[in-house]
């Protein structure tokens, strides 16, 4: 064992503990754990001491990589405990190495990159940005490309009369604005202001408040996607990181997978998918008796397609009251030619109540593509 490169590291990750604010005790019980994460885990795998490579790997920009492993194997061992004392042990063990492995990616990066990513606070993330092989998502275009994935949602049980299209609504809350106002106007329809109601900047807040709320594994723990700032992802070697927007610090997510929290992998903001801890279905069985907005929605919807068919590019006739996947764009479509807005209006106005308890009991995680379950 190398125990000159080992009190290098050790006091070198106490002084930027300490120069944090913390005590010297807990830089002292972080180091013991991270003594004892080298001789449990890394040593007995590696067959090498952590502490004699890192010089190395630092060099070659992979330590940070080394130490992702170490993360992954013990968040394995936290899911496989015996009993609460041993997962207790595993847990304060995966903490210390999380702090150390935020030192040595400062460390690290301060060596690869000097004066960027330790100074993004003063300079900014321009030259990050400006940088071939890293790909930049400011938070404004993350709500924008994540809501996608939630503006395509929907779920249908002809069994329970539940139809829920996220897509369909989203066109008849923006045709309200556009052929509805004055419908509203003329009936003295207002928001809670007095003024006319807006339901395109309803909708888009309804979205942003349901991802504001997605839950971000993180080496430092968990955030949510409303304290980012932004996202990088390093094409090259597909690794991750959000921006705190706090501190604008660029910290490494991590992803859910069956052997516990492993770093996130991804090319693209594409690769990242929003994971729901309860699938739409569920929720809207759920919420159904105590929504009779969307009940009456839904009704309106199947009674007016009802008996209804159109036919396809290819001459095929469909039955679009059949309440098939296949038919539910066609569906969509021909209903929102179709709609009877002096039913359908003042039902949009009413159901914004209903679809504040979907987006209460609507929490989602972020993770990767790959590790999606």
């Amino acid at each position: 064992m190398t125990e000159t490169n080992t009190e290098k590291f050790l006091e070198g990750f106490r002084q930027w503990w300490l120069n944090k604010g913390h005590s010297k005790r807990s830089a002292d019980s972080y180091c013991s754990g991270i003594r004892r994460v080298n001789k449990e885990f890394f040593l007995p795998i590696v067959n090498k001491d952590l502490f004699a490579e890192l010089e190395k790997a630092i060099t070659k920009g992979c330590a940070v990589d080394y130490i992702y492993a170490l993360t992954g194997i013990i968040g394995a061992k936290i899911i496989n405990a015996r009993d609460l004392k041993e997962q207790k042990r595993y847990q304060d063990m995966r903490s210390c190495l999380c702090k150390f492995t935020e030192y040595i990616t400062e460390r690290q990066e301060s060596i690869l990159m000097p004066g960027r990513w330790s100074e993004a606070d003063e300079v900014g993330l321009s030259n990050i940005m400006s940088e071939s092989d890293h790909q930049y998502y400011d938070y404004a275009t993350l709500i924008k490309m994540l809501s996608q994935q939630i503006r395509a949602r929907g779920y249908i049980n002809t069994k329970k009369n539940i139809y829920f299209s996220m897509r369909l609504l989203e066109c008849l809350f923006l045709r309200c604005d556009t052929e509805q106002s004055k419908y509203f106007d003329q009936r003295g329809i207002l928001s809670y202001n007095g003024k006319s109601i807006n339901f395109k900047r309803w909708y888009s807040k309804w979205l942003q408040f349901i991802l504001n709320r997605v839950k971000i594994h993180t080496l430092m723990g968990d955030f949510t996607l409303s304290q980012a700032e932004g996202m990088l992802i390093e094409r090259s070697t597909r690794r991750v990181w959000i921006i705190d927007r706090e501190h604008h610090r660029t910290i490494p997510l991590m992803t859910e997978t069956e052997s516990g929290l492993l770093p996130m992998e991804a090319e693209s903001l594409r690769d990242i998918k929003l994971k729901r801890s309860e699938c739409i279905g569920r929720v809207l069985e759920r919420l159904w008796d105590v929504m009779p907005v969307m009940r009456r929605i839904a009704a309106e919807i199947r009674k007016t397609v009802k008996g209804q068919t159109i036919t396809d590019d290819d001459g095929k006739v469909i039955a679009i009251d059949s309440f098939q996947l296949e038919s539910l764009t066609p569906m969509s479509n021909w209903y929102l030619d179709h709609v009877d807005w002096s039913v359908m209006a003042p039902l949009l106005s009413l159901a914004r109540t209903e679809l504040g308890y979907i987006a209460a009991a609507t929490h989602l995680t972020l993770t990767s593509s790959t590790a999606n379950l």
